[in-house]
């Protein structure tokens, strides 16, 4: 009988795999339970077995029914109480699901199928309470082994068959094949089941092959009511446009365009949630396989999974399946070590893996984090270079995330001896290979002693992705925006000065790193043009450089005593600049920059274009072969642009990123240098509210900036609001608080929105706006008054500084009442708190005590580390909290925290660090030296929230 003519079957077959869906975590939970039965989760776990018994007893499904009645009386004993669920017990169960799932999906052939040992082991534990040591394992055999002959004892334990099938072509399975230390020992040695395994495999696969592949997905009625809706808008509006067409009326033709284009937008969008899965339909399996494979192992291992309901394209859920089995079975293997090496290395001798997924920017983050032994990228580096993939110069001038990502590479593997799990040199290069053609990419983050952590990035659908088009040799290509970091273009005259030639590469320098660089013509072996932008024609570029002649060239790395290069005279500089040579607009470079994984490069193309959604087309059969390609696509006017594969293009080039060169050294030093001279540096927004005067307020308390008209603003109740995302937004003026010139009365303006005690709020102000850093010295005294906490000299104009805090304080006292960064602290019968200030700014520091004292806290001052310093030797028993700024004189915030934390009486006090610009090496270099938490300085909320935070639990303690 087909399933397919059969809707009853079919039926019951949907309906028995939803049972068993769940029912794998669902014992998994019973089993950790163990005498603490939790009845209502056997209660849901007997109904699934008994419901499957009634379907196939109904269908003449003899063998099913015998199964799943088998199942239901052990599980009648457990919910009843009078077996308690012990590991054995539960791998039974297991092992029979496992088995009710396979016979399920192969229904035709159901009845012929020898189920006697899961019987037998299920009716044993019925009718004596206990698992036979045998049962378990037989099941490993049962597929592998004809029955007729005869079997050895196994042991009772059993794992689950997860491996890994991502490379079909190579005919054997995709196991994952290093030490994620790098070492080349093999720890953790597992037994032999090669041969009755690989027949089981086997045995799945045919079954598998012989199955039709699931082609029914479901989708809420609601969803089908809303696409009944948007395709009976798309009818009303064909009939418009024809209408418009047959009547001639062409000023009518783009408003019935504009609503087409909008309707076919939702209709695209509605069409894409019907594709949507949870990723818990992948995740769900994963703390089976932790569990068998870790016990397998001799090893203690707990997994947290987060994110269950985020959804992902159907498509893109059934093909990341084997690639997060692959990644989740190698943290079980070599991330997390043995308990009695992690308790060596002082470490909780439970292993934790986390498995997490969240939306980030418009994709699926999917990460797997360990706590075990991490990755040495130099031994990775190491072993490459042993095994020629790499060579000893290409591997001193990586980076230290390179390194770790060498573990990418096609036929690397450091493990000496092929198991059942690794060292077959086939791995993470096909997960890697199966995620770039998902539109995806891997990055991996690890420390040595203390864990790695592996991102993937997802799209959300394969069918319609944004793409940059860009344009070179006379033909378009998109390039995904998932790989797009930034655009950038080089004026002809500035060629000489950000390309330069480092080693046998030519790269540009961005913001103080070394970007490789990449001519798209010559990866693809085409022409090489240029777009000439006054006579708009493509013409040959007979340049065989991107550099200019003059150009810094420097080697990788200097031989030990030869000359450092002398630095240019004035002389010569002058008589540069006099015979210059690329003036011509047509000699700029557009430079694409492009990241994968651990590589960001530039792509020099003739021209960019905008970016579009474009719907993604496969390759015909006869360019399937050509790498730097992930597809194309059909342009607006029917023409075919490719789409770029941007990191087979990095490998095509054979790029490294030259991290490690001498060069790029001397610029991060002198980067970092930049950074310590502008770190004082304050961004503000700056904008007039009237023609006359001028104002800033810091740029990170900003929300965004909206263009309105002055009829948007409604006045209701002798307040002024505007209708803004779905709701109402309250407008204030700076006049309405301090004795400022009014709001000029124009058509066009501005409203600065802010996000101030949980509440959007807007301030109103004209142009021109400007987004600037300044390291003027703030002037607190002239201009200070009620909602002005300052003044500033700014491109020669005085610029008064606004407080937004202030402003709302005054016109809407009652956000603030129940906000716990504005309350005041709550001192009954004892002491108000006291915390350190540590500020060589006056203005910064008397702006954060201002902040403190209206709370209610006692304030002691310092101007820098080292005064505070020695208030803390005298006073330090009556301290609550260190607020401190990091570039000072005498002492910086930095060494502050770390003397203080390295003090026996001082460690437990908290320090808040605050900064203008926090960067990330800086906000790392607190994390080191002990800083409990980051602030910027005029962010009042953030702050005092985190004040209060602490001050409640100093005073609970």
């Amino acid at each position: 009988m087909s399933i397919e003519d059969d809707e009853i079957l079919q039926g019951f077959i949907e309906e028995s795999l939803e049972h068993l869906a769940d029912i794998e975590n669902d014992l998994l939970a019973i089993e950790e339970g163990g005498a603490d039965i939790d009845v209502e989760l056997v209660n849901k776990v007997f109904r699934a077995a008994h419901s499957i018994k009634g379907g196939a007893g109904f269908m003449g499904l003899t063998v099913i029914q015998d199964l799943a009645h088998a199942a239901e009386n052990v599980l009648g004993l457990i919910r009843s109480g009078k077996l308690v669920p012990n590991p054995d017990i539960i791998n039974v169960l297991l092992l029979a699901a496992d088995e009710l799932q396979h016979l399920i999906e192969d229904v035709g052939n159901s009845n012929s199928v020898d189920i006697s040992r899961h019987t037998a082991a299920l009716n044993a534990i019925f009718e004596g309470g206990e698992a036979q040591p045998a049962a378990a394992k037989s099941e490993q055999v049962n597929k592998a082994v004809s029955p007729s002959e005869p079997e050895p004892t196994q042991p009772s334990e059993s794992i689950e068959e997860t491996t890994v099938n991502c490379e079909e072509e190579s005919g054997e399975e995709a196991m994952l094949e290093v030490d994620e230390d790098g070492n080349d020992d093999h720890e953790g040695e597992m037994p032999e089941t090669t041969a009755v395994e690989a027949g089981r495999s086997r045995a799945r696969k045919s079954s598998a092959s012989t199955q039709k592949p699931d082609t029914s997905i479901r989708v809420t009625v609601s969803l089908l009511d809303q696409l009944m809706n948007l395709a009976g808008e798309l009818v009303l509006s064909r009939n418009q446009l024809l209408q418009t067409i047959t009547s001639g009326d062409v000023r009518n033709a783009e408003a019935v365009g504009q609503r087409i284009d909008l309707v076919t937008s939702e209709l695209q969008e509605a069409i894409m949630l019907t594709r949507m899965q949870p990723i818990g339909n992948v995740f769900n399996k994963f703390p089976r396989v932790v569990r068998d494979l870790s016990k397998k192992l001799g090893k203690q291992i707990d997994l947290t999974i987060v994110g269950k309901d985020v959804e992902l394209d159907k498509t893109i859920i059934e093909a990341i399946n084997d690639p997060l089995t692959h990644l989740v079975r190698n943290s079980v293997d070599h991330g997390i070590e043995a308990p009695e090496e992690r308790i060596q290395k002082g470490k909780d001798v439970r292993g934790l893996i986390v498995l997490k997924a969240y939306h980030a920017a418009g994709q699926v983050v999917i990460e797997i984090s360990d706590d075990g032994k991490g990755i040495d990228g130099n031994m990775l580096a190491e072993t490459a270079v042993k095994k020629g993939l790499i060579t000893a110069d290409q591997a001193k001038v990586m980076s230290e995330k390179e390194r770790i990502n060498l573990i990418l590479l096609p036929g690397f593997s450091t493990a000496k001896k092929v198991t059942d799990v690794s060292g077959r040199g086939v791995g993470m290069d096909v997960v890697k290979t199966n995620l770039d053609q998902l539109g995806g990419s891997i990055e991996i983050e690890s420390e040595v002693g203390k864990g790695s952590t592996i991102s993937i990035k997802l799209p959300l659908t394969l069918a319609i992705i944004p793409c940059q088009i860009v344009m070179t040799g006379g033909e378009r290509y998109a390039i995904p925006q998932v790989n797009l970091e930034e655009l950038l273009r080089i004026p002809a005259s500035k060629v000489k000065e950000r390309v330069e030639r480092v080693g046998d590469a030519e790269v540009v320098r961005l913001r103080g790193n070394l970007l490789p660089l990449i001519r798209m013509a010559e990866v693809f072996d085409i022409d090489r043009t240029y777009y000439d932008p006054i006579e708009e024609q493509t013409k040959p570029d007979r340049r065989r450089n991107i550099a200019d002649r003059r150009s810094k060239s420097t080697p990788l790395f200097r031989e030990e005593g030869a000359p450092q290069p002398q630095p240019r005279s004035d002389e010569q500089d002058r008589k540069r600049k006099e015979e210059e040579r690329r003036q011509s607009p047509s000699s700029a470079l557009n430079i694409v920059v492009v990241s994968t994984g651990a590589m960001k490069y530039g792509l020099i193309v003739d021209r960019l274009h905008d970016s579009e959604e474009i719907v993604i087309k496969p390759l015909g059969r006869h360019l399937q072969q050509c790498q730097g390609y992930a597809g194309a696509t059909i342009m607006g006017d029917g023409r075919i642009a490719l789409i770029l594969d941007v990191s087979n293009i990095a490998r095509m080039a054979g790029l490294t990123s030259l991290d490690g060169s001498e060069r790029a050294t001397e610029l991060a030093e002198a980067a970092k240098e930049a950074i310590t001279k502008t770190r004082d540096k304050q961004a503000l927004l700056t904008f007039s509210s009237s023609a006359m005067e001028q104002f800033g307020v810091p740029l990170n308390q900003v929300e965004r900036v909206e263009k309105i008209k002055r009829n948007d603003i409604e006045e209701i109740g002798g307040r002024r609001v505007m209708q803004y995302r779905g709701g109402s937004l309250p407008l204030i003026s700076i006049d309405e608080v301090a004795s400022v010139m009014p709001l000029d009365d124009r058509e066009d303006l501005l409203v600065i929105v802010f996000r101030l005690a949980g509440k959007d709020v807007g301030l109103l102000a004209i142009g021109p706006i400007d987004a600037i850093e300044i390291s003027a010295e703030i002037d607190d005294v002239t201009l200070k008054q009620p909602g002005i906490m300052g003044s500033a000299i700014i491109g020669g104009k005085t610029t008064m500084l606004v407080n937004i805090f202030e402003i709302m304080k005054i016109s809407n006292p009652q956000w603030f009442e129940d906000h716990a960064a504005y309350a005041e602290i709550e001192t009954d019968e004892t002491q108000a708190p006291t915390i350190l200030i540590v500020e060589d700014s006056n203005f910064f520091r008397n702006q954060v005590k201002g902040y403190m004292e209206e709370a209610g806290f006692n304030i002691l001052e310092a101007e820098d580390g080292k005064i505070a310093w020695d208030i803390l030797q005298e006073h330090g028993d009556s301290v609550t909290m260190v607020v401190t700024d990091i570039e000072m004189p005498n002492m910086d915030g930095f060494t502050l925290t770390e003397k203080i934390k390295g003090d026996k009486q001082l460690r437990h006090t908290p320090v808040i660090a605050l900064t203008t610009l926090a960067a990330d090496e800086d906000i790392a270099r607190g994390k080191a030296v002990g800083v409990d938490e980051y602030h910027i300085k005029l962010d009042k909320e953030r702050l005092m929230e985190s004040v209060h935070r602490y001050a409640k639990a100093a005073m609970a303690s």
